[in-house]
């Protein structure tokens, strides 16, 4: 998926070769490039779908699995993709916004409440955000998801003028991102994911914004050990695959396959959530200090991004996608008052 669990490797100078079809017993070989850590819960997700894979085509379809950003971070596996160095690739929001960026709406800071409002309005949107990606000719095979974004910094903060002296990690590539932090006022640093780690022991950046999972496994608590606990956005991550190496798979296998991905990513979710709660207090046993918020400066947060909505809409992503989620939101809330 993406952002989540980012090591410390080098990009290969050049990318794997491209797909080719199953003949004289050869399988039919994704190369599928990703910054998740080997062994973490993503990871094991993908092990399990190549398992899978491997056993719904009797052995003439496998993934060949590359974690740890050793292919580069998200926009390098981007355009790997699309000149066919990869055939698939282990995305977050942030990577697959790169394809196509509908998928910002479900990402947008302090949109959602909680999980439940998050997946309410995602299974709403989300059959047309894939049909948009494969006009772009990438199949998602599922979304799979990393928990709840917040800050971590060197120096704690409780408000966004406190944060506005901070330098912040943006992601490379990311311009939307970076045009909208720079235009309301904070310090954005456009990095590479993979940098992450030493770029906050050189004081390049003093803030970066991950789900705790990240942040622990990483180690990034270690140099950033105040966080701020507030939920601002969660995370989402995807694995696609070119519909051009996917046209190579029979049509009866390609669904018994998108069922099996989607199967695997349901039954990794959980872990998941409660992995990412069950980070704070470990962070906090080892130095991390959390910041929490009275009501009424999460309102002022709540308020300020708000105010910064109309900059969204239309920017970070396509206007009809911000209305609709605003308006699916808005469907939740009525419908379940208490999550307002």
């Amino acid at each position: 998926m993406t952002l989540l669990t980012l090591a410390l490797a080098a990009s290969l100078a050049t990318g794997p070769a491209p797909a080719a079809p199953a003949a004289a017993g050869k399988p039919l070989v994704l190369k599928l490039g990703t910054l998740v850590a080997e062994g973490s819960p993503w990871h094991t997700m993908l092990v399990k779908m190549n398992e899978d894979f491997v056993k719904i085509s009797n052995g003439t379809v496998k993934f060949n699995i590359y974690p740890a950003g050793v292919l580069g971070d998200e926009p390098d596996l981007v355009k790997k993709l699309r000149i066919g160095q990869l055939q698939a690739a282990g995305l977050s929001a942030v990577g697959l916004s790169l394809i196509d960026d509908g998928v910002y709406s479900l990402h947008l800071p302090l949109m959602f409440n909680s999980d439940e409002e998050l997946d309410w309005v995602r299974e709403r949107i989300s059959a047309k955000l894939e049909a948009d990606l494969a006009k772009k000719g990438f199949i998602l095979l599922t979304w799979t998801d990393g928990g709840w974004v917040r800050f971590f910094s060197k120096k704690a903060f409780r408000t966004p003028d406190e944060l506005r002296k901070i330098k912040l990690f943006v992601w490379a590539g990311d311009q939307k991102s970076l045009e909208l932090y720079t235009v309301t006022k904070f310090r954005p640093v456009p990095l590479a994911a993979t940098d992450m780690l030493t770029s906050l022991q050189t004081g390049l950046i003093d803030a970066l914004d991950t789900p705790p999972l990240a942040a622990l496994i990483n180690q990034w608590f270690g140099m950033a050990n105040q966080m701020l606990d507030l939920k601002w956005a969660p995370l989402m991550g995807s694995v696609v695959v070119a519909k051009s190496a996917w046209a190579k798979i029979p049509p009866d296998q390609q669904a018994k396959m998108l069922a099996a991905a989607r199967a695997a990513s349901r039954q990794m979710r959980a872990e998941i959530w409660k992995l990412d709660a069950d980070a704070i207090p470990a962070m906090v046993k080892r130095g991390l200090t959390v910041t929490t918020l009275d009501a009424a400066t999460r309102a002022d947060w709540q308020k300020e991004v708000e105010s910064y909505y109309p900059l969204m809409r239309g920017k970070m992503g396509p206007a009809t996608y911000f209305d609709e989620v605003v308006k699916l939101r808005g469907e939740y809330r009525a419908r379940r008052p208490a999550a307002k």
